[in-house]
């Protein structure tokens, strides 16, 4: 009986510590993402305030125990490349509709006051949509989308990728920017250390805008 007792006592217990000592919790948010490489030569400035080289969507990030559990979905018109006989858009490789983000997992510093430094390690992800409501899950890399038939090759070729974050916390809200890049293709079937390095030529920039619920 007493240790029933101390079990459940644990069970009562363990969320409070984790609110009390912020081991616990979650924030909502929107995200903007530049599309372009900022960095590369051939990138313009007038590029940067073009609103169709931005994508929006939502992003979620969830603290477990000091470590740090992110996602965020973008939402992106397909390109129109011509138009029909009967009026409707024809989409570049027939994708109507993009989603795409990143997930994973890692650390965070405090680097100044109100004023958080984070490191993430994850992997990319997609769907793509086409005209007719065709749809294909994609990981790390386009190329390498999701079936059934080869489920395991799919799991074995999802490339590393890495997200840095720098944010100003201000009570339940923060404003932060991130700067993403994946990997030289490291992955389970490719683990040549040699992989991991960033691949600079197709980092992205954003910027988001998060509120902590808990």
């Amino acid at each position: 009986m007493k240790k029933f007792v101390y079990i459940l006592s644990l069970i009562i217990l363990l969320p409070s510590l984790a609110f009390a000592g912020n081991l616990l919790s979650f924030g909502f948010g929107s995200i903007n993402q530049f599309q372009l490489d900022p960095f590369a030569p051939e990138t313009p400035f007038a590029s940067v305030v073009d609103v169709h080289n931005w994508a929006t969507g939502g992003e979620f990030r969830l603290k477990v125990l000091g470590i740090n559990l992110e996602g965020y979905t973008l939402i992106q018109q397909g390109e129109i490349i011509d138009v029909s006989d009967s009026g409707k858009p024809i989409f570049k490789d027939d994708i109507a509709q993009r989603l795409f983000g990143m997930i994973g997992a890692g650390l965070s510093t405090e680097v100044a006051a109100f004023t958080t430094l984070s490191f993430a390690a994850g992997a990319l992800t997609g769907l793509d949509i086409t005209q007719g409501f065709g749809m294909n899950f994609w990981m790390g890399d386009e190329s390498n989308t999701f079936s059934r038939d080869r489920w395991r090759d799919f799991l074995a070729n999802i490339p590393l990728a890495y997200r840095m974050r720098l944010d100003l916390n201000l009570g339940n809200f923060s404003v932060g920017v991130h700067y993403q890049v994946p990997s030289q293709g490291f992955s389970y079937a490719n683990p040549d250390w040699n992989a991991m390095t960033p691949d600079w030529r197709q980092g992205k920039f954003g910027a988001s805008f998060i509120t902590k619920f808990f």
